[in-house]
């Protein structure tokens, strides 16, 4: 029940972020995409002439969209990458690209003592509750994902991330 309720309320908060249903894979080309999403913030070129194009929305409130078009220019698939399913993914050894290309652009990122920490929202509530922070060496390389508690460090209306690590009730 909750995650059909959960997919539910994502798949109505995309429609709300591309402003219309007239996107659809298998009918969309790039420009009608581009039309109702904007420029992209990102794009990469495949091997087989695909693209896949981020539209990246988080520091909005909105998440990310990862957009995949065929060589033809034809819209394959359109998704919200801040999910569980991308976090699960997401592996030690990977490169900053590599996660980027996997949860999108992220609403803050924090430089610290060897490296650098991105964080992203992972909560349909408004403002999220948890965030996931990804540790990156100074190489770039990930070294550990976490998920933490966002604590509001201004009112509610002028929220933005700050990790705190999750507590357990004593």
């Amino acid at each position: 029940m909750f995650k059909s309720t959960l997919l539910l309320l994502l798949a109505s908060l995309l429609a709300a972020c591309i402003g219309s249903s007239s996107v659809e894979p298998g009918k969309t080309t790039l420009p009608q995409l581009l039309e109702q999403l904007g420029q992209p913030s990102m794009v990469w070129s495949e091997r087989d002439g695909s693209l896949q194009m981020e539209f990246a929305r988080v520091t909005q409130g909105g998440g990310n969209f990862m957009a995949r078009l065929a060589p033809s220019g034809v819209l394959l698939s359109l998704q919200q990458v801040l999910t569980e399913a991308s976090v699960d993914a997401l592996r030690q050894g990977m490169s900053r690209d590599e996660v980027r290309r996997q949860m999108g652009r992220p609403a803050r990122t924090e430089h610290i003592a060897g490296g650098e920490v991105w964080h992203w929202p992972l909560d349909v509530r408004r403002p999220a509750n948890w965030q996931i922070d990804a540790h990156f060496g100074a190489e770039g390389i990930l070294q550990e994902v976490r998920r933490s508690r966002i604590r509001l460090e201004r009112p509610a209306s002028e929220a933005r991330l700050a990790g705190q690590p999750e507590r357990s009730p004593l």
